[in-house]
């Protein structure tokens, strides 16, 4: 796990220097750092040492002659395979890290190189010869990669405060990606929150041509619904690659933990990974004092009690999360409301501080084997929109006529105690179908039973000031799950994809990434191996499981291998006393938020926040809306105010 960091400019020479760009990543790569360049580009690189830790894996890299120049982040988990494979080919390696396989395995099969990494990524490589850069990010977006352009030049790096050490001048706001992180609690990629300044999405690749300069459109290269479907046993298939993305993602030449909660996913990569790793692998979980009823200390020791694993954990206090809430913040690199975030970032202190460099987490699993209730919910009512839209004209203007049924002051008197349930029922059914089937043929049902995303949209008209609200397109928060709902051929991947391309993507993995790294610890992801997802996702193209049970697949392949209460407990992963936390930050930093930047700048309006400031301190309302707020007031100063200061400085 490592830093990267690119510049490349049409012009001969160029004056840009990354000494900046690399200290704002030393964190990604304490162990070392290097730069490389030439006429129209440079290369930079900080090293956490994981495979190969000898001088020979200082990056950047190169390979046959020179030719080829990489700054890579990440691990390919299936190098030593690949490596055999080409040494059969006539290919040479001195040194045993994963980045010459993968430099070698460009230069062998250029682009085509992608579908045999196995692994977690974010480079660019130069070929001198052809003066291309080619840049790629792994399949589900684990790791993390940023660029900007203009006419002439085009930078790249790990994280968004070193690109923006880079940028001769810091971006606006886009009000867009601002309104869709109120709606959603992040920035969905490609975009961040600053006009120009893109991600990389995942499973994308970019290649930029100096002798064609301009074309900057990045190419998919992998997709859930491009899976071939499989046949055959569930239980038997998984297992047989669970089993292997484990054993994959334990090579390492440096100590190894896991993140244990007392839930399903941590625990089934540590049962399975434990008898061949017992002597090697520990594990790490957090607690709430006082708050038991979020407290999974004493389930996940018991987990690595069952196991033999060395146990250790923390506590986190409200006190502890209020005073290091702004660098939190700032270490997200975007701004992102997740309060798993606290949890996460204190595991990974802890582990750090035991000299442990590598963490397992069960990130992925919920988003794989259906661990979301709401997310089953959208999948059947996408099937059931879909089914009404393919249905006669007649058929849909009859229930569209019986929904509007639903609005009117006689449905309101028949949802009464007085009135049958099975009355009730139906018509809480019909108001369902009213609310999210009837209408709009090109949505799909997604967010909309998010708590937070229909929370949003009751401030959103009246949150912003005139001038920002006039550049927010109609419908802004829907759009990324707008498409051709009625000839959508397997709706359950689609939803998987859609939860994979924007919840996972921009919240779990990029959380997951940014706070174990600004803690030197590379996070890795066992559930998210691409050889897994496409047994699962095949297996669910022939056998749709979405209605089978809260993680039903992944609970058979572990029967008889965890203990049965963890099949059976009730679904937590790193839960946190949210509203307690919530009102610890608005109280201590609201002041920040009224008189902040946000409003200066008149993105918000003030007099709106006051208000809900006002009903928050005396009925204990609007906290989640308010929390977001806080936290991107707090991003701004974090990350945009102190980049400012220390240019002027």
């Amino acid at each position: 796990m490592c830093g990267i960091v690119g510049v490349i400019t049409r012009h001969s020479s160029f004056d840009v220097k990354l000494e900046n760009a690399l200290k704002k990543l030393a964190h990604r790569g304490p162990d070392d750092r290097g730069m490389w360049s030439e006429p129209q580009i440079k290369l930079a690189h900080t090293r956490l040492s994981i495979l190969d830790l000898s001088p020979l894996g200082h990056q950047p890299m190169s390979y046959q002659n020179e030719r080829y120049w990489i700054t890579f982040n990440g691990e390919v988990y299936n190098y030593l395979e690949l490596r055999e494979e080409l040494l059969n080919l006539g290919h040479q390696f001195v040194s045993k890290s994963d980045t010459e396989v993968l430099l070698a395995a460009y230069a062998q099969w250029g682009i085509s190189c992608l579908e045999r990494l196995r692994g977690m990524y974010a480079f660019g490589i130069w070929d001198r010869e052809t003066k291309k850069l080619f840049i790629a990010r792994d399949r589900t977006g684990e790791k993390p990669l940023y660029y900007w352009h203009d006419e002439n030049k085009f930078y790249f790096a790990s994280e968004l405060k070193s690109l923006l050490t880079l940028i001769p001048e810091t971006p606006p706001l886009d009000p867009v990606a601002i309104d869709l992180y109120v709606h959603y609690q992040y920035v969905p990629e490609p975009l961040t929150p600053l006009v120009g300044v893109v991600k990389l999405p995942a499973a994308h690749y970019l290649l930029l041509d100096l002798e064609n300069w301009g074309k900057f459109e990045p190419q998919c290269y992998w997709n859930l619904e491009k899976i071939p479907p499989i046949e055959g046993d569930p239980v038997k298939l998984i297992r047989q690659e669970l089993d292997r993305s484990i054993e994959l993602t334990l090579r390492s030449d440096v100590p190894i933990a896991i993140a244990l909660s007392g839930g399903l996913d941590s625990g089934a990569i540590a049962a399975l990974a434990a008898p061949k790793y017992k002597d090697t692998l520990r594990a790490f979980s957090i607690g709430y004092p006082g708050r038991p009823e979020f407290d999974e200390r004493n389930q996940a020791e018991q987990m690595a009690e069952y196991l033999g694993l060395p146990f250790e954990s923390i506590e986190l206090t409200v006190k502890d999360l209020v005073d290091f809430f702004p660098s939190l913040i700032a270490a997200s690199d975007d701004p992102v409301a997740d309060s798993a975030a606290f949890g996460h970032y204190s595991v990974m202190k802890l582990a750090a501080s035991r000299g442990v460099k590598v963490m397992l987490t069960g990130i992925g699993g919920d988003e794989l084997f259906w661990g979301y209730n709401r997310i089953v919910n959208a999948t059947n009512l996408s099937q059931q929109k879909n089914q009404f839209w393919q249905s006669s004209p007649l058929n849909q203007k009859v229930w569209q006529t019986l929904g509007g049924f639903t609005d009117t002051p006689l449905a309101k008197k028949l949802n009464s105690p007085k009135v049958p349930q099975s009355i009730r029922t139906a018509l809480k059914n019909l108001e369902e179908q009213h609310k999210y089937v009837y209408h709009d043929p090109q949505r799909a049902i997604f967010y909309d039973l998010w708590p937070g995303f229909a929370n949003a949209m009751r401030y959103s008209d009246k949150l912003y000031t005139a001038a920002t609200a006039g550049q927010i397109p109609p419908g802004n928060p829907y759009r990324l799950f707008e498409f051709d709902l009625a000839t959508c051929e397997d709706i359950p991947v689609k939803i998987t994809q859609l939860l994979f391309d924007t919840w996972l993507a921009s919240n779990c993995l990029a959380l997951g990434d940014r706070l174990s790294m600004i803690c030197s610890v590379e996070t890795r992801l066992p559930l998210l191996d691409y050889k897994l997802i496409e047994t699962v996702i095949g297996l669910r193209k022939t056998q749709p499981d979405h209605n089978l049970g809260h993680k039903f697949w992944l609970k058979s392949v572990l029967k008889g291998i965890v203990p049965d209460e963890v099949l059976t407990r009730k679904k937590r992963g790193f839960t946190t006393p949210m509203d307690e936390w919530m009102k610890a930050i608005i109280i201590a930093y609201m002041d920040n938020l009224t008189n902040g930047y946000l409003v200066e700048l008149k993105v918000l309006n003030r007099d709106f926040i006051v208000k809900l400031l006002d009903e928050a301190q005396k009925q204990s309302k609007h906290l989640f809306i308010l929390y977001k707020l806080v936290l991107l007031e707090t991003w701004y100063r974090e990350v945009l105010v102190k980049k400012e200061e220390e240019v002027v400085a």
